[in-house]
């Protein structure tokens, strides 16, 4: 399993040491994280009773989310280097905040048409007329009859 380091908060590494031949004193810790990238080293403190404490910083300003690569552990007791611990590691984000956006209404005019139903009309006949019914005359219209013997010199 590979050991979470975070971009947005401080990260402890801790652990307990056991030194044999020499003091604990006399010993130093580091810390070294290796990227494909870089090589980071942070030093450590060892406390009399073997509680080792290394602080590596928020990783956001030089390993971003997504990173891995392997870290160990170094201890140089005396004049003597030792590896003790490595592992895998892992960059991640400790607080994620997403977003997801519906869709975004339009206040548009809204119109609702509504189409009556169209009804038909009636049909009235007019009444045929004739031709052979008499027309009343006036004394200032002239008819068919009238002009025919107006030509025919009746």
């Amino acid at each position: 399993m590979a050991y979470k380091l975070y971009t947005d908060k401080a990260n402890k590494f801790n652990c307990n040491i056991e030194v044999e031949g020499t003091s604990l004193a006399k010993s130093q810790v580091r810390l070294v994280i290796e990227s494909d990238e870089m090589t980071y080293m942070f030093k450590g403190s060892i406390q009399s009773n073997g509680e080792c404490e290394v602080t590596i910083p928020k990783t956001k300003s030089f390993l971003s989310e997504g990173t891995t690569g392997n870290m160990r552990l170094e201890v140089i007791a005396d004049d003597v280097y030792f590896e003790p611990w490595s592992s895998d590691f892992s960059v991640a984000t400790n607080k994620k905040v997403t977003v997801q956006i519906a869709e975004q209404e339009e206040d548009k005019p809204k119109m609702k048409v509504q189409v009556a139903e169209q009804k038909e009309e009636p049909k009235v006949e007019k009444p045929k007329v004739q031709e052979s019914k008499i027309v009343k005359k006036s004394p200032n219209t002239l008819t068919k009859e009238d002009i025919l013997k107006k030509l025919l010199g009746k």
